[in-house]
């Protein structure tokens, strides 16, 4: 369950340090972590379902920062690029880089 005032993007990336790059997720589970569903809530009709586009948003968003890649049938999906359907989400891996001798992690400003 989301903290309150957590964002979806904050909701989203702490899901995604959460499970790695190797797992995916998808947008219904951080809906479902925003908006929990109730016991009383009619099957199809539950509350969080109406986050799903601004999961979305919110995901496409990140992945066009760097912070997280989306996945389509197994395959990377290119964020600036207009997609349709199901898609996953997952940590984007990050790789060192070596200069000279110099090792950088990815979160390191090379300047």
């Amino acid at each position: 369950m989301a903290d309150k005032g957590e964002s979806l993007h904050d909701v989203i990336l702490r899901l995604a340090e959460n499970f790695g790059p190797a797992i995916l997720f998808d947008a219904g589970l951080v809906a479902r972590e925003m908006w929990p569903p109730k016991p009383d809530e009619v099957k199809g009709e539950e509350r969080w379902r109406k986050l799903i586009r601004p999961v979305r948003a919110a995901a496409i968003g990140l992945a066009r920062q760097g912070e997280i890649e989306l996945v389509r049938r197994g395959e990377v999906i290119d964020p600036r690029k207009p997609f349709k359907g199901l898609y996953k989400m997952r940590l984007l891996e990050r790789a060192d880089l070596e200069i000279d001798g110099v090792n950088f992690d990815s979160d390191q400003d090379l300047i």
